[in-house]
């Protein structure tokens, strides 16, 4: 396409100028298929963002499935652990009492345990 120079507006315009009422219709009538072209380009760009949307919850729900599995292989290494503990504690006779609420306050009575796990 040859680029666009002052005389070729000059004519556009008197084209525009000299247009009889058939020339207005078919104006019109471009003019409406124009804006049903738009509000179709606006009606795909709806449902490309609605799509990736979903797609986007989708990902989410993936992530939140993988850190669940995450917190219950900490939970089940937790659970092993504490079973553990609870061996050798049975294994040197120790018994297990749960922090009182003064917790912070409790550290004077209360007698060092060291445990060594193999």
């Amino acid at each position: 396409m040859a680029p666009i120079g002052i005389a070729d507006l000059y004519d556009v315009a008197n084209a525009i100028g000299s247009m009889t009422i058939n020339d207005v219709d078919e104006l019109e009538a471009n003019l409406i298929m124009d804006l049903a072209r738009a509000r179709h380009n606006i009606y795909n760009a709806e449902k490309t963002l609605a799509d990736c949307v979903v797609r986007e919850h989708k990902v989410m729900a993936n992530l939140s499935k993988h850190k669940s599995a995450l917190s219950k292989q900490k939970l089940d290494k937790a659970d092993v652990e504490l079973g553990h503990m609870r061996i050798t504690f049975k294994k040197h006779g120790l018994s297990h009492y749960p922090a009182p609420h003064n917790f912070h306050d409790s550290f004077t009575s209360c007698h060092p345990v060291t445990i060594q796990l193999d």
